[in-house]
């Protein structure tokens, strides 16, 4: 380029006479002296110019060395080599080298390259340190001028190594590195010398200076890298140094856009690579370092790519790469080395605010300063005002003009290699605190009392971030700078800080807690908690969290932000400052796919190491993500995570564990930091025990454990337990988790120990206490009761196994619970929750175990201990008698001892020795008493002690006897003595013979007997008989008293108060069983419930996967059925898919996995699981106040709440049907207070109980003649109450049992009930909905057909009468169309498309299917509408006349006709290619095809069938054949068989000649005709067929079966079941006539004039395009703009057009609210979304980074974002005003403004959202984007429909134009290569080559109906076309080309006074107006003159 450039010059340079050089240096220094820095600079020109005219190479070389040496020596020389066209004339010098040169170290070569040397030196040389030399450089020469001249050079094989040496030693300003190619070339053979060759350079590769000339580089290594293989392997190591070296080398690389050509040879060369191939490791190490940084979108999206396989497997080295990166942190930020600052000047500001300022940055050192250096500083003029510097050792010091003096701040330290963030607040009046505060990671670090800086400065202020004075060695970064006109509280740069590096907005966000991440919430959580009611309500943080305002706009001076563009006159450079532009990978996830991404990575992982990888690519996108961390609560992620996670966990190890607990919130490198940050995350993933119970031994452990890591070890349980757990019910889940036999028996220990661990945590009565009581009395009571019941015999062995199992977790529990008895502060709260010595017993039962025995004893000690009213409490109860019941047969030495403990005067007793309990020893009598009578053979075995445990109490009661006089005092009881006069009477010798007696026992007995009748404290009745007893010989002979051994003493009375007792403990037991098995029940189904909407959660993040998902491969293929939204006058047109192999169904899923669950469950537990509604009360002993049974509220409607919005509340329920064509869907429709629920596969059973429907008994619901589909998945839909515009009582099967209702987002529902009641009670609701939101628009359901009385109440007969008289005036007056008017007859007699057996009916039109043209001047091709169908011939007639005088003969009720004009198998025929019909046809033909000749497969054929055929049908048509082309394509492809008659394979049905082939034009051209002339004017004949007075007209041969007429029979009234399905199959199947709504003659319609025009308008634009002009004038006033007009806003007023707002690029109205309007900014360094109401900003969303918006309805925006995303947002419109309001009309009474909430989020677009077009007729929105395509998306489910694509793969073009016809549905986009139309289902029609004329604006005419569709496109010359579209030039034969055909082109010429218009920017047709506005601001409107 530059040879042909300089050419003039050169020839010019050859004329001039060549003058010898000046030499100024000599042999001297040159002088310093400004009169020789002069002389230098004449010299430096004069040399310039020697070199101009310098031909030969040497003397070139000669004088680039001599200017060098002199920009050495005098450096103010570079400017005059700047001003001498210096730099222009080093770009000539290398261009103009020979372009052939000799072999390598000729002498011509060496001159060539000592040239090329001295160039890139002169130029490093002059650029090194000058600002204005670069800049110039980059601006005036460019690099791409320096690239041009090296490339030839380059391409030599001589010059190349040495030219890229220069190049790169350019880039670093060290020429040490000219040499660094050619030299390493030499050493390649040898890596390892290589290398080490390679180190001798590196002190050269210290920094790049220059990016611009490293690309230059770069562009030329990539082009021979991939050939010289010598070059790729320096280049790499090249590559591996810098991006390990510095932050600023690797900053610069990841802008010069390297990483995507790396990663494609990477990837290129990984199947070929091994696994010692040094270079693919290099360039492994490269791509790691490079991802780390950050990468495109684009490049992110590659990766992913490559990730996953095509067979669904990993790539290891992929994700280890993927893992790498997800590591990445960098924000965007200015990267500043040396002596560079960021400058920011302000004429306004001559001094500090007024009431204080604040700094605040985020700062990241990569080293320190060798000397201190400015960070910031404020100055007027020279000198500082304030100034904030820091230290080589990272201190950051201040320095103020007030104070002359650099105070060193010794706290406030910055820690290299992290971003810190550093405020800076300085008070003006601060007398009490600190005036200078410094605050860092928004912690307050150090404080000074100085004074404000006051002064009067002429100078403007500046305001500098770096340091442009102080040479020094420095490298820090910058994300965010700002400063503020106020101070800022001391808390709120905490709240700041939280926000993070990343955020770098204004802080106007309403909602700024939504960018915290859920470590810094937790962080700023627990401040707020420590700080408590110290921080005062009104303080700024706590502002901050509520919403409110906390810095104005107008309060931040500057803000400095790093931007792709930085706008120079606001933000100067100075010094080497490098803007990086990088993105992290989880913002990259986020644009690309959001977290549905991460989870299905997740799911992919296949192996253990592969799920560990995975894992933490998830939590690092997530961590540091708020919009991740949002997404994945949207899609309830971590529900599908743990559900993933489940099935995987096989695969789970420690690094996954611990991958995955660190991202919840644990620190297994200080354990004392752990806390719970995320709890959404914990408690679905932590807290699913299933999950964790099924991973390997250490991983349960590991998991078990970590609850000490958050209880125990962590500096922070106490916010941890308070803030984070007390509400997730951990102890009832682990109790839940310990039923269930998840966990091995094994692992039950420490599931037990964790529970005692959470329980102490939060020791409360409904946390801890009641829970596990309750669970052991349960589990306890029901084990006795199992035992009890089952014979020895009958019990299996599994059983056993199991029942012991269930004990034994029990026991482990009841001693845990003893365990933190023992702790007094636990203790106190369990007795104050619950009445301890009650609960001993309660525990205890009749039967118990050893050990279970042993821990009640021990409970029993703690209370009796603990209490001097529990020993009371326990005897009032019955407790001592109840004890010696119940323990001597479990007597063993754990139970002596824990029952010698509660004996009073045991030694050792931290309570003394009278703490135990003396009626204790009772029992101990009484044990001993059993004993021996065991002994004495007087009672079984197994109910008494053994013979040691007597010899146990002997032994010890002796012992106690001798030490302890408290329990000698004992024996002051009469009863207690008692016990042992009866013991001792069993071995009495005067009773028993000596040879039964055990010689051991009798003398432990004896002894223990004197001992007590020796004491003192024994009665002398009672002493007498023991001395009686054990010495006999002193009895006197002949006395023998009979003694009563039998027990009987313990007195009958007592007896039966133990009796009583254990009675109501066991009635107790019972109670809470029953609570028990209540809520294990509730949990079961909570648990069955959860897993099916997680299931359906999983099939959702499945499902969004399409042809554009990252993954295109493992998308599955899209099958596609008839949406059943509506659009105009209730047309279906729209498609939506299905997915050909469907994600099993959450139902059966969930259900399974509960199954599995509860099967899981020991038996008695399943019993436990079966419904119970016995109720019996609770025991409250004495203790009223203490109830242990919780009553569990039985909720029957518990598994439908969560499909309620939050803090919605059920009002009723109804089960009905909801019928969907021939198919009926059992559900329950919802009212809640603010929304409707329809939810499918769910009833209510007799009992208002809510169950499966597949589990109802048969009869529960029974419409007759319906195909009821007990669904298993559960589809569940829902609208606002405010979505419901009307509603209308509907007939089935002609019982007025059902209604339809209407919601304004196009959408109804048709649902039946029971009877004719409930649905009554349901309209009755329905009626108060509508009244209530009842709004003064009617254009909130555009172009409905709905009638306006239905939208307000039911359709009764007056209602309906208004309506149809209303339609029929517009009918008439042609305000109405043909399809429009039959439209609403078919709704306003009961037709309905939800119902496939009264679907509207519509007339043939045509009798001409032949012909090659269709010929409409002719009445031949036209149906005779005068007739019905079978009466068309006189054959038909002849015969239907026939029939009838044949059927009155016979006594029947007479018909013409055995078949009807419409039925359900009529609609299923023609709809036979498109489901769900085709579903629909083979259910009614019993799951087949009907046979291939008998299918609707030729129109032609068809239609003669219908109207010739004597043996032929009577069938009308239905609206597709107007509407919807699809319903004639098999484009799901499906085999219907091969023709008999033909021998063609049955497809697409066989179009009419005239249609040439093509769908779309039949139905175009029969829409046609149906609006023609001749049907408009035989029409009526037609309608008193089928609606009016003939409709049983005999004369009129129209007399069908008398079933099918309404009120023939009355269905309620047959009480023969066979016969009532006889007749509801005959109505079924055989058709239904529509209500008669004429009862006389329909009137004829108005035919004058313009068919297409209302009778009142006499020209339209289709009419009389030639007659548009445009208005003379233009708007005037507030119209006009100051830019170009983007968009028109028109407002609505009672359904009329009322206000025209043009509106600039960045704003656009909220319809019918002229006072709002969304407002956005198109610079890249504003990224919010404005609502502004009456010019006042009410609400900001930041973040977003709006391109385009567009709204749906007043209720609905639609944007498109720089971040490829569509966002959909709800418009929560204001309140409204009284009607009664002054002065407001409409929705102008609305006196408070809107906000806006998002509510889908969609993703596709892989680049900028450039345009973006809505309807809500459609519910479809239409976006562009840069990436060449155009995406339909579904408006209601925010769904990916459609892709339209501009361009072909290698060469896409951006969409930036769209528009949609609200009548048709079509849909243009527009790109700089082509218009394209396409249906609302992305069908081409037409394309147009936009080349000759750029296209800047779209809009269609709108109008019910056109003959002549037109499309208006703005221009860049100001013209405007107007087009249609036909297939009129198709050549004969052929299948119809449609392309645009030019209407019209108007061009605008000069506006007012001259001014150029320029562009159409925007245009809107308002009826048969056209509104255009222009790049000039101006708007006109052009009209048609009348």
């Amino acid at each position: 380029m530059f040879r042909s450039f300089l050419a003039p010059w050169q020839s010019h340079e050859d004329l001039a006479p060549t003058s010898p050089a000046i030499n100024i240096i000599g042999g001297g220094a040159p002088d310093t002296s400004n009169s020789g820095e002069r002389v230098a600079k004449q010299t430096m020109r004069d040399m310039v110019e020697d070199l101009k005219i310098t031909e030969a190479i040497v003397a070139k070389t000669t004088l680039l060395q001599r200017i060098a040496t002199l920009v050495r020596e005098v450096p103010e020389t570079k400017d005059a080599f700047r001003d001498s066209d210096g730099f222009l004339l080093l770009v000539h010098v290398l261009s103009t080298l020979p372009t052939t040169i000799g072999r390598r170290g000729s002498q011509s070569t060496r001159d060539a390259v000592a040239c090329i040397k001295s160039v890139f030196t002169l130029a490093s040389e002059t650029l090194k340190g000058h600002a204005v030399n670069l800049e110039f450089f980059e601006e005036s020469i460019g690099y791409s001028s320096l690239s041009d001249a090296a490339d030839l050079l380059v391409s030599n094989a001589v010059t190349a190594d040495v030219t890229l040496g220069c190049l790169l030693a350019l880039s670093f300003g060290d020429f040490s590195l000219v040499e660094f190619f050619s030299s390493l070339r030499t050493k390649v053979p040898e890596i390892e010398a290589m290398h080490s060759h390679f180190l001798e350079f590196a002190p050269g590769l210290a920094s790049i200076r220059l990016p611009g000339a490293f690309s230059i580089l770069w562009s030329f290594i990539l082009r021979a890298m991939n050939t010289d293989h010598a070059l790729r392997l320096i280049v790499y190591r090249l590559l591996e140094h810098l991006t390990h070296s510095t932050h600023r080398n690797l900053a610069v690389l990841s802008m010069q856009n390297i990483l995507p050509h790396l990663f494609k040879s990477w990837k290129t060369n990984m199947s070929s690579a091994k696994d010692d191939d040094k270079e693919h490791q290099i360039l492994a190490k490269i791509l790691r370092r490079l991802f780390e940084m950050g990468a495109s979108t684009q490049d992110s999206r590659d990766l992913l790519q490559c990730t996953a396989k095509q067979d669904g497997t990993v790539d290891a080295d992929m994700l280890e790469l993927l893992r790498s990166s997800a590591k990445s942190r960098w924000p965007q930020h200015f990267s500043l080395d040396g002596c560079s600052a960021l400058v920011m000047s302000s004429t306004e500001m001559k001094t500090l605010p007024a009431h204080g300022f604040t700094f605040m940055a985020w700062i990241w050192l990569e080293r320190m300063p060798s000397e201190p250096h400015k960070l910031f500083s404020i100055s007027f003029g020279s000198n500082d005002a304030v100034a904030l510097s820091v230290g080589s050792n990272g201190a950051l010091a201040f320095r103020s003009r007030v104070v002359q003096k650099v105070e060193v701040l010794p706290k406030s330290k910055l820690v290299a290699s992290r971003w810190t963030h550093v405020t800076l607040v300085h008070h003006n009046h601060r007398s009490s605190h600190p005036s200078v505060c410094l605050f860092i990671d928004g912690v307050p670090s150090d404080s000074l009392q100085w004074s404000y800086p006051k002064f009067d400065e002429t100078s403007p202020a500046t305001f500098m971030v770096g340091d442009d004075v102080t040479a020094v060695e420095s490298s820090w970064c910058v994300a965010s700078a700002y400063l503020l006109s106020v101070a800022l509280d001391d808390d709120l740069p905490r709240f700041i800080h939280h926000l993070g590096p990343r955020y770098s907005e204004s802080f106007q966000d309403q909602t700024l807690i939504r960018f915290l991440t859920y470590e810094a919430s937790t962080s700023l959580n627990m401040h707020i908690t420590t700080q408590g009611a110290s921080l005062p309500e009104n303080s700024q943080l706590k502002k901050a969290i509520r919403g409110d305002s906390i810095i104005s706009d107008s309060s931040i001076i500057f803000r400095v932000v790093p931007q792709p563009h930085n706008k120079k006159d606001q933000i100067v450079t100075r010094g080497d400052v490098f803007t990086v532009c990088c993105q992290s990978l989880d913002l990259a996830v986020w644009k690309i796919g959001g977290a549905a991404s991460l989870l299905r990575l997740v799911a992919l992982a296949q192996t253990p190491h592969e799920l560990s990888r995975a894992l933490s690519i998830f939590s690092d996108c997530l961590r540091n993500s708020w919009q991740n961390s949002d997404d994945m609560e949207r899609l309830h992620g971590y529900d599908v995570l743990a559900s993933t996670l489940r099935a995987r966990s096989h695969l789970i190890n420690m690094t996954s564990f611990e991958t995955l607990f660190e991202f919840l919130g644990l620190n297994f490198r200080s354990p004392d930091l752990s806390t719970v940050v995320n709890t959404i995350a914990y408690k679905a993933v932590a807290l699913d025990f299933e999950l964790w119970s099924k991973t390997s031994a250490d991983v349960q452990r590991a998991h078990l454990e970590h609850f000490a890591f958050l209880l125990r070890a962590s500096r922070y349980r106490q916010f941890t337990i308070k803030m984070r757990l007390s509400k997730l019910g951990i102890v009832r889940k682990l109790l839940f988790a310990i039923q269930s036999v998840w966990y091995p028996q094994e692992s039950i220990p420490l599931v037990v120990n964790t529970l005692v661990l959470v329980a102490q945590s939060s020791f409360t009565a409904e946390e801890a206490i009641k829970p596990i009581v309750s669970y052991i009395a349960a589990t306890l009571a029901e084990e006795s009761r199992s035992s009890s019941s089952s014979s020895p015999r009958s019990t299996t062995s599994r059983r056993r196994l199991l029942q012991s199992n269930t004990r034994d977790k029990a026991e482990q529990v009841l001693e845990g619970l003893v365990s933190m008895m023992r702790i007094p502060s636990l203790y106190s709260k369990l007795a104050g929750t619950l009445p301890m010595p009650r609960i001993c017993l309660l525990l205890l039962g009749d039967h118990p175990s050893v050990h279970i025995a042993c821990q009640v004893l021990g409970m029993l000690g703690l209370s009796l201990k603990a209490s001097v009213s529990s020993g009371k409490n326990f005897e009032l109860a019955s407790g001592w008698g109840i004890l010696k019941t119940v323990l001597p047969p479990v007597w063993d030495r754990s139970v002596h001892d824990a029952a010698l403990d509660i004996l009073p005067g045991r030694s050792g007793d931290r309570f003394g020795e009278d703490s135990g309990s003396p009626q204790m020893v009772s029992v101990f009598l009484f044990a001993l008493y059993q004993g021996l009578s065991i002994e004495n053979n007087n009672a079984e075995p197994d109910e008494a002690p053994s013979k040691d445990a007597i010899i146990w109490i002997l032994d010890d009661l002796t012992t106690l006897h001798e030490s302890s006089s408290s329990f000698r005092r004992v024996f002051r009881s009469q009863s207690t003595a008692q016990l042992l006069v009866d013991g001792l009477n069993i071995f009495s010798p005067v009773r028993q013979p000596p040879r039964v007696l055990d010689a051991k026992i009798s003398v432990k007995l004896t002894h223990f007997g004197l001992l007590v009748a020796m004491g003192k404290h024994i009665s002398t009745s009672q002493k007498q008989q023991i001395l009686d007893i054990v010495r006999p010989d002193a009895q006197p002979k002949g006395r023998t008293e009979p003694v009563d051994t039998s027990g009987s003493r313990l007195g009958l009375a007592q007896a039966d108060t133990v009796c009583k007792a254990s009675a109501r403990l066991e009635e107790w037991r019972q109670t809470i069983l029953v609570s028990e098995r209540k809520r294990f029940r509730q949990t079961l189904l909570d648990l069955q419930e959860k897993r099916r909407r997680v299931a359906s959660f999983e099939e959702n993040v499945s499902v969004s996967t399409t042809e554009r998902d990252i993954w295109s491969h493992s998308a599955r293929k899209r099958v596609w059925k008839l949406d059943e939204t509506e659009g105009p006058h209730r047309v279906r047109t729209k498609m939506e898919s299905l997915l050909e192999m469907f994600v099993q169904d959450s139902r059966s899923t969930g259900h399974q996995e509960a199954s599995a669950t509860f099967d899981s469950l020991s038996l008695s537990q399943s019993e436990l699981a079966s419904p119970n509604t016995v109720v019996v009360p609770s025991y409250t002993g004495e203790d009223g106040d203490h109830q242990l049974a919780e009553e569990v509220t039985e909720d029957k409607l518990r598994r439908v709440r969560h499909q309620l919005e939050p803090g919605d509340v059920i009002e009723a329920v109804s089960t009905v049907c909801r019928v969907s064509g021939v198919d009926s869907f059992l559900g329950m429709l919802i009212f809640g207070r603010t929304h409707l629920y329809m939810l499918e596969g769910l009833v209510e059973n007799s009992e208002g109980e809510v169950i499966d429907a597949g589990d109802a008994p048969e009869g529960l619901f029974l419409i007759s003649g319906s195909a009821v589909d007990v669904r298993s998945s559960q589809r569940a839909q829902r609208w606002s109450l405010e979505q419901v515009s009307g509603f209308s009582d509907r007939m089935f099967l002609f019982q007025d049992v059902g209604f339809e209702i209407f919601f304004k987002d196009s959408r109804t529902l048709l649902v039946i009930f029971f009877d004719k009641s409930r649905r009554q009670v349901a309209s009755q609701m329905l009626l108060s909905i509508a009244l209530k939101m009842r709004t003064s628009d009617p254009s909130l359901t555009p172009r409905s057909i709905t009638p306006k009385s239905l939208l307000r109440s039911r359709s009764s007969t007056s209602a309906v009468e208004k309506e149809l008289q209303l339609a029929q005036q517009q009918w008439q007056n042609r305000e109405l169309s043909n399809f429009g008017y039959l439209s609403i007859l078919n709704q306003l007699s009961g037709r309905t498309p939800n119902d496939a057996t009264q679907y509207p009916v519509f007339p043939w039109v045509l009798n001409d299917y032949v012909s090659e043209v269709l010929d409409l001047s002719s009445t031949d091709v036209f149906r005779d509408l005068t007739k019905p169908m079978g009466a068309l011939t006189a054959e038909r007639r002849e015969a239907a006349e026939t029939r009838y005088t044949n059927l009155s003969s016979v006594d029947e009720e007479p018909f013409h006709y055995g078949t009807h004009f419409s039925s359900s198998m009529i609609v299923c025929h023609f709809n036979i290619r498109m489901q769900p019909f085709t579903n629909m046809f083979k259910t009614l033909q019993g799951g087949n095809w009907d046979l291939p000749d008998r299918l609707f497969a030729d129109i032609r054929r068809t239609y003669s069938s219908a109207s010739h055929d004597i043996r032929g049908d009577v069938r009308e048509l239905i609206p597709e054949f107007f509407t919807c082309s699809e319903f004639l394509e098999n484009s799901s492809n499906l085999d219907f068989g091969i023709s008999q008659t033909t021998g063609e394979r049955i497809h697409n049905v066989k179009l009419p000649a005239w249609a040439k082939g093509d769908p779309l034009l039949f139905i175009v051209m029969h829409r046609r005709v149906l609006e023609g002339h001749y049907v408009s004017k035989n029409l009526p004949a037609w309608i008193d067929l089928i609606w009016g007075c003939k409709q049983r007209d005999v004369d009129s041969v129209n007399v069908f079966h008398p079933l099918s007429y309404e009120g023939a029979i009355d269905l309620d009234k047959i009480t023969n079941d066979l016969e009532r399905q006889a007749t509801v199959g005959i109505i079924h199947n055989f058709g239904q006539t529509p209500k008669k709504l004429f009862t006389s003659p329909h009137p004829p319609r108005n035919l004058e004039g313009f068919l297409s025009l209302p009778v009142t308008i006499a020209r339209g634009v289709p009419e009389d395009a030639l007659a548009l002009a445009r208005d003379s004038k233009p708007f005037k006033g507030k119209f006009v703009l100051d830019s170009a007009v983007s968009n028109i806003s028109v407002d609505l007023f009672d359904g009329k057009y009322s206000g025209i707002r043009p509106l600039p690029l960045g704003a656009i109205g909220l319809p019918s609210i002229s006072h709002e309007q969304i407002e956005w900014d198109q610079n890249a360094s504003n990224r919010s979304l404005r609502l502004v109401s009456h010019g006042k900003v009410t609400q900001v969303i930041e973040q977003v980074a709006l391109t385009c918006a567009a709204f749906a309805d007043q209720d609905t925006l639609a944007t498109g974002s720089s971040d490829n995303i569509v966002r959909v947002w709800r418009v929560n419109q204001g309140q409204v005003a009284p009607s009664g309001f002054v002065g407001a009309s409409g929705r102008s009474r609305r006196h408070a403004s809107s906000t806006l909430s998002m509510t889908h989020l969609l993703r596709g677009h892989t680049e900028r959202v450039a345009c973006i077009a809505t309807s809500r007729t459609w519910s479809v929105i239409v976006s562009g984007s840069e990436d060449g395509s155009a995406i339909v998306w579904d408006l209601n489910r925010g769904s990916y429909r459609h892709s339209i694509w501009h361009g072909n793969e290698s060469l896409r073009a951006e969409v930036y134009l769209s528009a949609i016809n609200e009548s048709t549905g079509y849909i243009a986009t527009c790109s700089v290569s082509h218009l394209m139309l396409h249906t609302i289902n992305a069908r081409p029609i037409a394309r147009l080559n936009t080349a000759r004329a750029l296209i800047t604006s779209l809009a269609f005419h709108e109008r019910e109906y056109s003959h002549l569709d037109i499309l208006a496109t703005g221009h860049d010359d100001g013209s405007i076309t107007l087009w249609t579209w036909n297939a009129d030039g198709t050549p004969a034969g052929m299948q119809a080309q449609w392309e645009f055909v030019e209407v019209r082109r108007m061009n605008s010429g000069q506006g007012v006074s001259d001014v150029t218009l320029g562009s159409v920017t925007a245009l809107k047709f308002i009826g048969e107006r056209l509104c255009a506005g222009y790049a000039s601001g101006l708007t006109y409107m052009w009209t048609i003159p009348t």
